[in-house]
């Protein structure tokens, strides 16, 4: 692979997904991409060559699923030699439980490209030992070792493996690779959201009482930022703590304790502080807070894969979740 590595990505790499009939290709375009509408597991669905951008309206990344191999009256020479001209490196897709995959190592076997095999079944094969016996025989037939992620993409369960495919992806096509891992931290966010708004809710109502979000606003941060934690498998340690604080940045959270402060002291203020203060202080909690759980998700899903985001994206992810707070609970 680093043989062929090119020293410029293209602007909109183009990744070629190779595979035989059932693969599950398109399955694994959607799992990368959170885009399309899911299938029925590993059947046939891709009749023709498809292009799949991502983003949809300003792409990063375009998937070129081509017709699987190995289909009856199907002669793919001319889709391979068009492939082949466009892409910038190979997902070569093959099934665990499928010992019959001569159609694509055949093309694998002359292709100049950069080439990640992608085990899919790792679910239907669960044995180890068959999946080395499996994955060792594919290496005998393509003739040289190439790096290969095995993956369980059942219909209706949890895909396994996405992260080291885009580990595998940073080594030719790095922005590519960072792309589609922001896709993934987003649908993780998606399946936390509620979490989040949980406690944004439990800030917002404390902080209308004067003074009692004092302590209870800070307390369900703290204790929505152990939740996320837990969820994303980290241990959220004093030193992560600082670790998170540091790339939201001090100024960042020191307006926030300020603001926080004068809002106590205006819900203090006869009648207006009272009612339009208190709403003011339970809306402002409410939004602060929900931008910190969208920040510190993000932070922590990077921890939890050994790549944090930096300071400018999570202070970016914050300010937005901060301007969408008031959609956030609809």
């Amino acid at each position: 692979m680093a043989d062929t590595q090119q020293t410029v990505e293209p602007a909109v790499p183009v990744l070629w997904v190779l595979g035989k009939t059932g693969a599950g290709k398109t399955a694994l375009v959607r799992a990368l991409t959170g885009l399309g509408q899911p299938g029925d597991g590993f059947s046939p669905t891709t009749r023709q060559a498809q292009v799949h951008d991502f983003p949809p309206q300003d792409p990063v990344v375009r998937f070129l699923d081509t017709r699987g191999l190995g289909e009856a009256g199907y002669d793919p020479a001319p889709d391979l030699a068009a492939a082949a001209q466009q892409a910038q490196a190979v997902l070569a897709v093959m099934r665990l439980d499928d010992p019959v995959q001569q159609p694509v190592t055949d093309v694998l076997r002359r292709l100049k490209l950069p080439v990640l095999l992608v085990h899919t079944g790792g679910d239907l094969v669960p044995n180890p030992h068959a999946q080395d016996r499996a994955r060792s025989h594919v290496r005998a037939q393509i003739g040289r070792d190439l790096p290969a992620v095995t993956l369980s993409m059942p219909p209706d369960g949890l895909v396994t493996g996405i992260e080291s495919l885009l580990d595998a992806l940073d080594s030719f096509l790095p922005h590519a690779s960072a792309a589609l891992r922001r896709a993934d931290e987003a649908r993780s966010f998606q399946r936390l959201r509620k979490v989040v708004l949980r406690y944004a809710v439990a800030a917002g109502a404390a902080d209308a009482v004067p003074f009692a979000g004092l302590a209870a606003v800070p307390a369900a941060q703290g204790a929505m930022l152990n939740a996320l934690a837990k969820a994303h498998k980290v241990d959220l340690t004093p030193a992560r703590l600082g670790l998170l604080a540091s790339a939201l940045g001090t100024g960042a959270l020191v307006r926030m304790g300020a603001g926080h402060l004068v809002r106590q002291g205006v819900k203090l203020v006869p009648v207006a502080g009272q009612t339009l203060g208190a709403a003011a202080a339970a809306g402002t909690s409410f939004a602060t807070t929900y931008a910190l759980g969208r920040a510190a998700s993000a932070w922590l899903y990077g921890a939890a894969h050994g790549a944090p985001p930096d300071r400018a994206a999570l202070r970016g992810l914050y300010d937005q979740a901060l301007k969408g707070a008031g959609h956030a609970a609809e």
